[in-house]
Formats: structure tokens, C-alpha cells, sequence
């Protein structure tokens, strides 16, 4: 096994660690106050978990480290990253830290419940897909992992002002995927009326 998937393993170990330090940072409370231990832990795994993505990319790219494994578990490390940070800071109810707006999180998560649909769909129609991230995309991960850490650090005043790029670069992306995965299947010829046979 390559240094580079043993890390993308580590980051996907780290993510039930991080939700555990959310919940426990909102439930442990001294003379009325949380214990900010907690939360200082919770960060300090969040950047670990974020900076061993660029880490493992490197390894792989420059160091003869890419394996069918690691090019598997990577995304999915990446996805569930960000899916259990916006479920945890938007959707539980948290009393000490201020959550996502709804709209927010229920636009990143659905963008990435309708490409991983599509991506279902192309399979089942036996499509080769070669994953390649639009720069919208990449942008709209950029400024939600930004939200998260305004969460975290409680900079109350721009997390809004970080969600509304984040879902923006969503959307755009969501929809030149979409009209990627619909062209694929067009020129297939899956999206044409099928003759009905009559017996």
C-alpha cells in the first residue's frame, strides 16, 4: 500500500474523530460555558484531515504514489469530509456554535447527492467517466471549506458571506455536469424514444 492511500485512509479515520469533538464540544460544559479544548481539537483535526488532501495529491503526483485504491477512496474521503462538517455545523442542533444557513447545506448536499445519481446513471449505461473537477467546483469546495472554518473559529459575520459563493460555484458546477452526463447519454443514444413493440 502506498504512503499516499494510508493517508487518505488516516483522513477518512479522522472524520468520525471530528464530529465526536463537535458534539462533545457542545455538550461538556464548565460553569455554564463549553470547554473550548474541545473545539480547539476539532479544528486542529478538521486541518489536519483538509492539509493530508494536498499531501497524498502531492505524493501521488510526484512520487509514483497513485494506486486504483487511493484514486477510489480519495474523493470519497473528500465528500464525506465536507458532508459530515455540513451536517454536524448545519443540521444538528448546536447550542455554542452558530450553524449554516439551511439553504446552504442543503444545496452542497444535494449537488453532491444529484452528481453522485448521475455518475450511477452513466455506469449503469456502461460509460467510461473520467473524473475531472470543473474550476467551479473547485471553487465552490474552496469557499466551503472556508465556511467551515468560520464556524469553527466563530466568525459569525462571514459565514453567510462564504456561503453564498460556496452554493453559487454549486450550482454552476452542478449544472455543467449535469448537461455533461445528459450529452454522454445522447450521443449513446439512451435519451431517444424507444420503439413500442406490439405482440
Amino acid at each position: 500500500m502506498t504512503w499516499a492511500t494510508r493517508i487518505t485512509i488516516l483522513r477518512l479515520i479522522l472524520i468520525p474523530v471530528f464530529v465526536t469533538l463537535i458534539i462533545t464540544y457542545d455538550d461538556t460544559t464548565s460553569q455554564g460555558q463549553p470547554e473550548e479544548f474541545w473545539r480547539y481539537a476539532a479544528i486542529a483535526v478538521f486541518v489536519i484531515a483538509s492539509v493530508s488532501d494536498a499531501v497524498d495529491g502531492y505524493l501521488a503526483r510526484h512520487w509514483n504514489q497513485r494506486s486504483a485504491l487511493g484514486a477510489l477512496l480519495d474523493p470519497i474521503a473528500d465528500k464525506l469530509l465536507l458532508l459530515a462538517a455540513l451536517v454536524t455545523l448545519g443540521l444538528l442542533p448546536l447550542d455554542h456554535l452558530r450553524s449554516f444557513p439551511i439553504w446552504f447545506t442543503a444545496t452542497i448536499i444535494s449537488r453532491d447527492a444529484l452528481l453522485l445519481g448521475g455518475y450511477f446513471v452513466l455506469h449503469h449505461f456502461r460509460h467510461s467517466i473520467e473524473i475531472k473537477p470543473h474550476w467551479s467546483g473547485k471553487l465552490s469546495t474552496f469557499f466551503t471549506f472556508l465556511a467551515i472554518g468560520a464556524v469553527l473559529l466563530k466568525w459569525g459575520v462571514w459565514i453567510r458571506w462564504l456561503c453564498v459563493p460556496g452554493a453559487g460555484f454549486a450550482l454552476i458546477a452542478t449544472i455543467i455536469y449535469v448537461r455533461k452526463g445528459l450529452n454522454l447519454l445522447s450521443h449513446g443514444g439512451h435519451t431517444a424514444a424507444q420503439p413500442i413493440s406490439v405482440k
